[in-house]
């Protein structure tokens, strides 16, 4: 079979032979058919994930058909549709114990320590396989686990966004659009923020008040919309070298009593805040990290019913990888860019 392999960090991969894989016990082969690129696949690619070791294979974003299966399977055949839950937790540390499996240190995570989906065919743990109705496109299934599921863990297990709080979405990408659909799911009342007005008119036609925050003072305009108070939660999702500067602006947004949940980072970019602030304002800062299993399966459900709909920007075929990264690295799309297969 074929795959995109990273052979050295800042280079373009090379779409080569790798050995063909046979499920083992309790594994299955999927067949895949989508990667949702995530800019943390830039941080991979870069050499800025200490974890990832060369050659590798990315792709934490899979979709795909089950082909064949090992034994001690069950609940899994030849033909279903999946998407696939990226961390192989190892089920008995306390985090685990306690559902949250996204914190194991013991974790390693296909597309990171492990070889991921940028492959014609790839080997997951069939525990790992979150079946999918075949009505759902694989290109949408593929980004659920990261874009969705994230999303999914960031508001309702992180921030614990209650029925008619206002919520603030900084940064309307892959995260951001999922980001404001789910807070409107929830019941809340939404602002999103972005400097692209192709972003803002995608997040108004999912139910949110818009704010250009190039052109605009976000926080004087969210203070603006909600009374003089401030949002309840504000979700930042825009990482990269500004997201110091847009946590600042951020945390400018909250009401007395908000929480910040930070979804955007970089390596090396700090939050500086004001303690006296903080305290007056008795603001609650979260950082949240990926999905757990159950997450994805929350995320599969609210697709499968309609109630979600992910957000795929740009394809390109899994040849083709290096092109996408460049256009993910040189602007940063509304929803995902898939790699199909």
């Amino acid at each position: 079979m074929k795959a995109m392999v990273l052979e050295r960090f800042g280079e373009p991969m090379t779409w080569r032979e790798v050995p063909y894989p046979k499920p083992g016990p309790r594994e299955v082969l999927v067949g895949v058919r989508a990667n949702g690129l995530c800019a943390t696949d830039l941080k991979i690619s870069d050499g800025a994930v200490s974890s990832v070791t060369l050659p590798h294979i990315l792709g934490h974003e899979v979709a795909g058909e089950v082909v064949e299966i090992g034994d001690g399977v069950e609940g899994l055949e030849p033909g279903d549709h999946v998407t696939v839950f990226p961390s192989l937790a190892c089920g008995a540390c306390e985090a685990c114990r306690t559902g949250r499996e996204n914190l194991c240190q013991r974790a390693p995570r296909m597309g990171f320590e492990l070889n991921g989906g940028f492959s014609q065919y790839m080997l997951v743990p069939g525990c790992n396989a979150v079946r999918i109705d075949r009505a759902v496109a694989l290109e949408e299934a593929a980004i659920l686990p990261d874009a969705v599921a994230t999303a999914y863990h960031a508001l309702v297990c992180r921030a614990r966004v209650r029925v008619g709080e206002t919520v603030v979405v900084i940064g309307v990408g892959g995260l951001g659009i999922h980001a404001v659909q789910m807070a409107r799911i929830i019941g809340a009342e939404v602002i999103a923020a972005d400097i692209a007005p192709e972003k803002l008119r995608a997040a108004e036609e999912f139910g949110a008040k818009v704010v250009n925050s190039g052109r605009e003072e976000l926080p004087a305009r969210v203070k603006a919309l909600t009374g003089g108070l401030g949002a309840d939660v504000v979700a930042e999702c825009v990482g990269g070298d500004a997201v110091s500067s847009v946590l600042n602006e951020s945390i400018a947004c909250l009401r007395p009593g908000g929480r910040l949940v930070v979804l955007g980072y970089a390596y090396g970019q700090p939050l500086l805040v004001d303690t006296a602030e903080m305290i007056y304002g008795q603001w609650s800062i979260l950082g949240t990290r990926g999905s757990t299993y159950q997450d994805v399966v929350a995320a599969v459900r609210l697709v499968e019913s309609g109630r979600l709909k992910p957000v795929v920007s740009a394809r390109f075929p899994l040849e083709r990888a290096n092109e996408a990264i460049a256009v993910l690295r040189e602007s940063p799309p509304l929803g995902r860019i898939v790699l199909t297969s």
